[in-house]
């Protein structure tokens, strides 16, 4: 269900998050007025303020930790990105130092490509591309044998190997971070703890019934775009709401290489 509602544009997932859980909780607004007597929900209104403060806090903490929690995320998948493409252009930048350096310059490049034209595709799916995995592993094992002549050679061999390490390191991260999402449990949670915390203020009296709906429905709109937000940030890589491939089609620009 959840992939599904991140595979939809913004904002027709917009809509049916928020909008249905506005209505569906105006709606048990209706059903609780329906089957209550005012006259008791007015005479129970200062104690059930105390325990709603606590139901209130509680869910609001769970509801920022989640929030927060995917944003660092979905940051930290774009970084990921970008200091990839930061070690190759290293490594594409130092091969200059090096005999025929346009041989490894051309297996990063193909890389690049790889990631844009294939790879990306895939993680907006939620797969792994292999083509480019083993890529990326033809030009560390170059890199690694090629011939050092010289101490000042030496440094800079040193210092592409560190940058292959990096964008390996940042490529496997990036992979990671798109199959990691929110469990299902937690799902069950924040839902269920969102219905529970609307449903409580429908106990409370309200003189006009109006007041009541304008003031439980604000509440349920602001529940609900914190809801979207976390679906849409969840899997960085998928979905309307996502990191692309910006930092290696940079990259190529600055190689001066058609991506295509």
């Amino acid at each position: 269900m959840i992939a599904w509602l991140e595979s939809l544009p913004t904002l027709a997932a917009a809509f049916l998050i928020v909008g249905g859980f506005v209505v569906s909780t105006l709606a048990m607004g209706y059903l609780v007025a329906a089957h209550t007597s005012k006259a008791i929900r007015l005479e129970h209104n200062d104690r059930a303020g105390f325990i709603l403060a606590v139901i209130g806090v509680v869910y609001a903490v769970l509801l920022a930790f989640v929030a927060i929690g995917t944003w660092e995320r979905f940051n930290q998948a774009e970084a990921r990105s970008y200091e990839e493409a930061e070690a190759l252009a290293t490594v594409y930048r130092d091969a200059e130092s090096f005999p025929n350096p346009e041989k490894l310059q051309t297996m990063l490049q193909a890389y690049v490509r790889s990631v844009i034209n294939d790879e990306w595709p895939r993680m907006r799916h939620g797969e792994r591309a292999a083509a480019s995995n083993a890529l990326l592993e033809a030009a560390d094992r170059y890199v690694r044998h090629l011939p050092v002549a010289s101490a000042g050679v030496a440094d800079v061999h040193a210092q592409m190997l560190s940058a292959m390490d990096t964008a390996l390191a940042d490529r496997e991260t990036r992979l990671t971070i798109d199959f990691i999402g929110i469990n299902s449990i937690m799902w069950t949670v924040l839902v269920a703890g969102a219905y529970i915390t609307v449903a409580f203020t429908y106990l409370f009296g309200f003189e006009r019934t109006l007041m009541q709906q304008l003031m439980i429905g604000g509440l349920s709109l602001t529940i609900g775009l914190v809801l979207f937000l976390v679906v849409g940030l969840d899997y960085p890589f998928r979905g309307s709401i996502a990191v692309g491939p910006d930092a290696f089609y940079t990259l190529l620009e600055s190689w001066h290489v058609n991506p295509g």
